[in-house]
């Protein structure tokens, strides 16, 4: 449910993060003649500013966002932790 994530859970990662967090971007999956059917109906990727106070605030709330999952997908999210490796 694209709506639920863009009006309540996406808010509520925000919330969570608080100051930790530098943006969070919400990328929507598109049909097209090769893919009619995308695999993922949103991706979401979140820009952490302060990585330890980012742990501390999803440690304290984690289940209140697990909690959250049955509400918009009836699969789990796949969480990937990466870095920038270069910028063009």
């Amino acid at each position: 449910d694209f709506e639920f994530y863009k009006k309540r859970h996406a808010p509520l990662i925000k919330d969570i993060m608080g100051p930790s967090l530098h943006k969070i971007e919400v990328r929507r999956g598109v049909s097209d003649p090769q893919n009619p059917n995308p695999q993922y109906i949103a991706v979401i990727s979140i820009w952490v500013k302060d990585w330890e106070h980012y742990q501390k605030a999803i440690a304290a709330r984690q289940q209140e966002l697990i909690d959250e999952v049955p509400l918009f997908t009836k699969q789990m999210p796949q969480v990937q932790i990466d870095e920038v490796a270069f910028e063009l």
